[in-house]
């Protein structure tokens, strides 16, 4: 019996499959930069561009200026850049960036939509109304009476579990 089981198992390990899979290797491609300068002046500007074999493209100059603070300096900058995208078409953005913030510009970025109707303003004339306010009704006069402060007490009632309230 030893022997057939034996037997058995030697068969299903010759008839498994023998294959040996390498894994794939990944290797990204490196795409040559042609032409790339950069310039850096003594009163602190610059300008900078460089362009790749793939066809991205960008170039930026920027010059300081007085910053948002008491001694910080900041940078007003003009750029753009343009690539390939994936479906064929070219891309490209010119930007500013200055004082007013980062300001893209491009057929393909999203603008928004305009407005065709002014904003609403909102009218303060509901202010001067009194609102109407809730007001219990007037107990009568019971032995107990509610401590100052409070207008309106509930009564309890005795239940099999517990106490529930009872309003008059």
């Amino acid at each position: 019996m030893k022997l057939l089981v034996l037997a058995a198992v030697l068969a299903v390990a010759t008839a498994a499959p023998s294959r040996s899979y390498a894994a794939p290797t990944y290797a990204p491609k490196v795409y040559q930069i042609l032409k790339q300068e950069a310039e850096l002046r003594d009163d602190q500007s610059y300008d900078s561009h460089f362009e790749t074999e793939n066809g991205i493209y960008a170039s930026e100059s920027g010059r300081p200026v007085e910053g948002y603070g008491d001694d910080e300096e900041s940078y007003d900058v003009n750029g753009q850049f343009s690539y390939t995208g994936d479906d064929g078409v070219v891309y490209k953005v010119v930007y500013v960036a200055n004082g007013n913030g980062f300001q893209p510009q491009g057929a393909h970025l999203p603008t928004p939509v305009p407005t065709e109707y002014p904003t609403p303003e909102a009218s303060d004339d509901d202010d001067d109304e009194e609102e109407e306010r809730y007001e219990a009704p007037e107990e009568e006069d019971d032995d107990d009476e509610a401590p100052a402060g409070y207008l309106y007490q509930p009564q309890y009632e005795r239940v099999i579990v517990g106490y529930r309230p009872r309003y008059q």
